[in-house]
């Protein structure tokens, strides 16, 4: 189909969202070990094939989002980007972190979804996916390699 750019996303810090969090009885800086070490032993793997892809396919472009890094760090300094809570979900029910029913017409609401990195029990709120978004289009290789969006656009 003559496709030729092509952007891949890894997969986020799993273990540390509101549902892990929840029925996993943590602390609100704590994350589940397990589904992120799988998450990293994955994205591992993902960000050599796209190397490779690249080395053997010079007439396409495949970008390497790093998701995980750009959630973790979100997380680890919510206060940084005005967030209130790194943990909670804004809309959800159950347990500590809101995190064990996901969000529907009878789900608690928080007060100001921006404050919140996370929406639901599994999702980055919107606010949260801004500051992803602009770090995709703009930002440098720590988050998106080779090129960020707007400059595989030029591309």
């Amino acid at each position: 189909m003559d496709a030729r750019k092509f952007v891949i996303g890894n997969v986020g810090p799993i273990g540390c969202i509101p549902y892990q969090k929840t029925i996993n009885r943590l602390k609100e800086n704590e994350c589940v070990d397990l589904p992120n070490k799988l998450a990293l032993q994955y994205n591992g793997r993902l960000k050599d094939l796209l190397a490779e892809m690249n080395d053997n396919m010079p007439d396409a472009v495949f970008v390497h989002a790093n998701v995980y890094d750009l959630v973790m760090e979100l997380i680890s300094n919510y206060a940084k980007y005005g967030f209130t809570t790194s943990s909670r979900a804004c809309c959800g029910n159950g347990g500590q972190f809101a995190g064990i029913v996901p969000c529907g017409p009878t789900s608690s609401m928080c007060g100001d979804r921006s404050k919140h990195v996370f929406w639901d029990p599994y999702h980055p709120s919107e606010a949260a996916n801004v500051i992803i978004a602009k770090q995709l289009l703009d930002g440098d290789t720590k988050y998106i390699s080779p090129m960020n969006l707007r400059q595989l656009r030029k591309h």
